[in-house]
């Protein structure tokens, strides 16, 4: 039972995680919601493919921290 409650922590983290990154991508850069979605699964997920607007200098500063926290939390889901 343990091992299903540490799962769900680091799964809610995740959705924590994916909602501020939408909304903050969706806040910050002139974007739709589902391209602030978009954006911030590919960063998570490190693909990297695209972005959708060329990002403003706050864009990318969001985009640093979007990374660590997002990065590590899939890691830790591993």
């Amino acid at each position: 039972m343990k091992r299903w409650n540490r799962l769900l922590v680091v799964v809610v983290i995740l959705l924590i995680v994916i909602f501020i990154g939408t909304f903050g991508y969706w806040f910050i850069e002139p974007i739709s919601l589902l391209d602030a979605l978009y954006m911030t699964v590919i960063t998570i997920s490190t693909v990297g493919f695209r972005e959708v607007v060329p990002l403003s200098a706050a864009g990318k500063v969001f985009t640093i921290f979007l990374i660590l926290f997002g990065v590590a939390t899939v890691l830790n889901i591993v």
